[in-house]
């Protein structure tokens, strides 16, 4: 699909805070919500120096529901199947809980 959100993007929820949010539903300015996980890997005993990411449509109650049950991003997914952006592509606002930006836009 190669589709990213540009620009920042308001966090609606998140969870597994190390640093900064590893699990995060955020709402774009076109009112799209997407969802990014960037999750602890087990295998390189580290965190990703990525997230992949999925647009979850307009209607938040979907995307909550989505996001709460891990069933656009499922846990031990194939990442190689998801859109995916380093984290040196990714910024966060001053508290690192209410805003993220993917790019440089």
């Amino acid at each position: 699909m190669n589709r990213q959100p540009v620009g920042w993007l308001d966090i609606t929820v998140y969870w597994d805070f190390y640093d900064f949010p590893r699990y995060i539903l955020a709402r774009d300015g076109l009112g799209l919500y997407w969802i990014f996980e960037g999750s602890f890997d087990d295998e390189a005993n580290e965190y990703r120096d990525h997230f992949i990411m999925k647009c979850v449509g307009l209607h938040r109650d979907e995307a909550l529901r989505q996001f709460e049950g891990r069933v656009a991003i499922p846990l031990g997914v194939d990442r190689s199947g998801y859109e995916r952006v380093a984290l040196t592509e990714v910024a966060f606002d001053e508290s690192r809980r209410k805003r993220i930006r993917i790019g440089t836009a």
